[in-house]
Order: C-alpha cells, then sequence, then structure tokens
C-alpha cells in the first residue's frame, strides 16, 4: 500500500508531472492530495515515484500495481 506516501506521476498525458501525497488507492485510481487540491490520477501507462523518505524512492510503473493495495506488496 502507498497510501500516505509521497508520490511523483510521470508520463501524463497533458502535464510533464503532478506530485503530492496519496490519500486514497483504489484497483485503478491514486487519489492524490496535491498543493491545488485533491486530484485523481488513473495508475496505467504512468510511472510512479515513490518517496519511501528523504532519500530514497522507489519508481515503478503503474499497471504493475494496478491492482487493489492489498493484491501487491511493494
Amino acid at each position: 500500500m502507498i497510501i500516505g506516501k509521497e508520490v511523483e506521476i510521470l508520463d501524463l498525458e497533458n502535464k510533464p508531472y503532478i506530485k503530492g501525497k496519496v490519500i486514497m488507492e483504489t484497483k485503478n485510481l491514486l487519489v492524490l492530495l496535491t498543493n491545488k487540491g485533491i486530484k485523481k490520477i488513473i495508475k496505467q501507462n504512468k510511472k510512479i515515484v515513490i518517496y519511501i523518505n528523504n532519500e530514497k524512492k522507489i519508481k515503478i510503473i503503474g499497471d504493475k500495481i494496478s491492482k487493489r493495495p492489498w493484491e501487491y506488496a511493494i
């Protein structure tokens, strides 16, 4: 589960990236709290950078975690 983690989304269709904190996650969707409010992002066809702490980050393709949060482990 990545709820509560800071993430950065790369390769959006109209925006170079969006960054925020994951406040909700479904099978195909991430809900982020950003500086500009709440944004809903589809996981598929996106690169997701998950910040574990200030020094560590994980890069993953959204298709790999397009499952219910309890069906995958990071």
